[in-house]
């Protein structure tokens, strides 16, 4: 009787995994197991991102590792914000050389166009990564990712350099994303993670202090911008969220010995 009980079980294993996949098409679930499969870097999506655009895929690997380390310590979910991280700039793809972190050397891709067209280049990676993303069959929670993660920002260097040039201040909207804002916690974590590991890159100076003073400006700001209003987060968590950025930073950018 125990051989029938083993040979049973045996055997319902082998219709679990179709059964979860047809679960989590008709619900609209993800599970975490498809969510782990997603985070395989030999996804076609993933590859491809390794090989075009080598900048943002070290820099989504970057935010992936910093916001699951967020997210675990204020009890969120961790594999679905390393996933959604992965996935959130796939857009770059479809025009590498447009982003700093992917451009060749000497070849600056901004150089002859205006600022209003430099910022619509740039805004472009969001529906660009969302074609992508029903291109290759991404759940409807990763898109929600690529959606909100820059919310409805602005591009604030070619704006400014619009302004500084004579442009009119009421004709600013093509300088806007028109993305969602955050909702879920994930989602908060995934907008601030992008933000300070991207201007973590151009620090001068890794100080305790720097670093500090930067995560504050930029948290800061997206919540000055009204960025989070739409989101079920709480100070506290933000406040938390800062210290674990600071504190992860600070390791990634410890000083190193200066060998001769």
């Amino acid at each position: 009787q125990r051989i029938i009980y083993i040979c049973l079980s045996g055997l319902l294993l082998l219709f679990a995994y179709p059964l979860m996949y047809i679960i989590e098409k008709v619900f609209g679930f993800t599970s975490s197991v498809t969510l782990v499969e997603l985070t395989n870097i030999n996804h076609p999506i993933l590859r491809r991102m390794s090989k075009e655009a080598q900048g943002t895929f070290n820099h989504s690997m970057q935010v992936a590792n910093l916001a699951a380390e967020v997210a675990d310590k204020i009890g969120a979910k961790p594999q679905l914000v390393r996933t959604g991280a992965l996935y959130h700039d796939i857009g770059k793809i479809a025009n590498p050389q447009c982003f700093t972190e992917n451009e060749t050397p000497g070849v600056r891709y901004h150089a002859d166009l205006t600022p209003k067209e430099s910022a619509q280049e740039i805004i472009r990676h969001v529906t660009d990564g969302l074609a992508l993303a029903d291109k290759y069959g991404v759940p409807s929670v990763l898109k929600d990712f690529i959606r909100s993660h820059h919310g409805t920002t602005c591009t604030a260097y070619f704006m400014t350099q619009y302004l500084n040039a004579g442009g009119d201040p009421a004709e600013t909207d093509e300088f806007y994303y028109n993305g969602m804002k955050p909702v879920t916690r994930e989602q908060v974590i995934l907008m601030l993670c992008d933000a300070v590991e991207a201007a973590s890159r151009s620090l001068k100076d890794y100080s305790e202090q720097s670093i500090s003073a930067l995560v504050d400006k930029i948290v800061d700001g997206k919540a000055d911008d009204g960025q989070l209003s739409d989101s079920d987060i709480s100070l506290r968590e933000v406040n938390r969220i800062k210290d674990v950025m600071k504190s992860y930073l600070k390791q990634m950018y410890h000083s190193r010995v200066s060998y001769p």
